[in-house]
């Protein structure tokens, strides 16, 4: 049997496994993600494209798909803590440099490629307490990735909604992506804070 034969009986046979880790990965998103969700709109509100927002989720998006694979087949493996003290130390570095920079710049790509490697190590942490063992690993950790893309694409979705009033006003910036960018940068400072302080 070749691999796709082999990949579509497997598929076939996971059953309620596909849609039940589809529902896991979207909610670990939206709603239950708020680290990620913030993450997400800081790179929203200082991008100006369609397209360019794209090429940082597709980054993102393989980034994070890397690591989570890589940690739950056991090759790649961080303390909890740190990977919890990363994303908060992402989240707050991109939302800050929302208020000095008004356009992307060249290494904005790199943070968030780095980042997507640190938030599929969080990602790993959540799958890895409802993970399935034997022939339903994989759909399993497919359909969870798939939800966490769909998520993804409804956190912005509903952001662009939220702002498409405003979003070519000239005071768009100032009145809504820089104070949004602030509230999300002392998000994350908090977080790294929890993060690191003694139980």
């Amino acid at each position: 049997m070749n691999r796709i034969a082999l990949l579509i009986l497997i598929f076939a046979s996971a059953g309620a496994i596909i849609p039940a880790y589809f529902a896991s990965g979207f909610r670990h998103i939206f709603p239950e993600g708020p680290d990620h969700i913030l993450f997400l709109l800081a790179l929203f509100f200082l991008t100006k494209k369609a397209g360019d927002l794209l090429i940082q989720l597709t980054l993102f998006t393989l980034a994070h798909s890397l690591t989570l694979g890589l940690s739950l087949y056991g090759i790649l493996a961080l303390p909890e803590i740190f990977v919890e003290t990363a994303i908060a130390l992402s989240i707050s570095y991109v939302a800050l440099e929302n208020l000095w920079k008004d356009s992307l710049s060249s290494g904005r790509s790199w943070m968030v490629f780095g980042s997507g490697l640190v938030h599929g190590l969080g990602f790993a942490h959540s799958f890895s307490h409802f993970r399935p063992d034997g022939k339903d690993f994989i759909p399993a950790i497919f359909s969870f990735n798939v939800g966490i893309e769909f998520g993804q694409i409804a956190v912005i979705g509903v952001a662009w909604l939220l702002t498409a009033a405003w979003r070519n006003d000239e005071k768009y910036r100032r009145i809504i992506a820089k104070p949004a960018s602030c509230l999300i940068a002392l998000s994350g400072i908090y977080w790294v804070v929890q993060a690191v302080a003694p139980a």
